[in-house]
């Protein structure tokens, strides 16, 4: 991935293909964390500097570099949107499905006992 034989729009399809994909496989049930906000961008950024050939050292910043690969959003932008699909998809969902019911199930019902367990 880092050769300079492999071109910029091979790169890019292989990031928006196969890389991240795979990390934002089911991403849209996370429980979403400001950590997994830092690590996704941390990751992505990584990744765009490779690509660009930008170093680290050059002090870009990351909406540059962003826009240097032709990126419009980032990948948390494209995350949080997913999981706002998701929501919307769960809402219009028929009550009789499973997930639907799992998704309204309240979890505590009961008391919650003292002390360690067991």
């Amino acid at each position: 991935m880092n050769s300079k034989s492999v071109s910029p729009q091979t790169y890019l399809a292989i990031h928006n293909g196969v890389l991240f994909p795979m990390l934002m496989y089911d991403s849209e049930n996370w429980a979403w964390q400001k950590k997994n906000e830092s690590r996704i961008n941390a990751v992505e950024m990584l990744s765009l500097h490779n690509r660009c050939r930008v170093s680290r050292k050059d002090r870009c910043r990351n909406s540059d570099v962003r826009e240097r690969c032709g990126l419009k959003e980032d990948e948390v932008i494209r995350v949080e949107r997913d999981m706002l699909q998701w929501f919307g998809h769960l809402e219009r969902m028929n009550e009789s499905r499973l997930t639907k019911q799992m998704y309204r199930a309240n979890v505590c019902d009961g008391k919650v006992g003292e002390g360690c367990p067991g």
